[in-house]
């Protein structure tokens, strides 16, 4: 196995943290959950550097009336992403900004909204993986 020609630099950071609980919501039934999510993709200007710093904005319940769900949390996370040479004559390079970066700065957003249902006092969260090709 070789290493990826595609990196993200570092940790990536929060930017944004919304949560407002509905402390009179009954949990005695399943809840379906209503997600939304925009991703944002800014190329450096520099042409000698190869990164992109990548948003994934985050929502559940972001529209829904607080009287009729749990909680709403919106979230914005950003991530910092350099790739070589060879990977920018390459076609691929889009898609690995649009789906792969993504879906990892996905990976480190599922265990934070875990922790935060899980302080406010609700049953733990943990959101489904989702498909960014689609």
């Amino acid at each position: 196995m070789k290493k990826s020609n595609f990196q993200l630099i570092g940790k990536p950071k929060i930017t944004k943290i919304i949560f407002i609980s509905n402390k009179d919501f009954v949990f005695d039934k399943e809840v379906s959950l209503k997600i939304s999510n925009n991703v944002q993709i800014a190329k450096s200007m520099d042409q000698q550097k190869r990164e992109s710093i990548v948003t994934l904005s985050f929502g559940i319940f972001s529209g829904e009336n607080l009287s009729e769900v749990p909680f709403k949390i919106d979230l914005e996370i950003e991530g910092c992403f350099i790739w070589d040479e060879e990977l920018e004559k390459n076609s691929r390079l889009d898609n690995l900004l649009k789906q792969n970066a993504p879906a990892i700065l996905y990976s480190y957003l599922r265990p934070i909204i875990t922790l935060i249902t899980i302080e406010a006092n609700m049953p733990p969260l943990v959101i489904p993986l989702l498909n960014f090709s689609e």
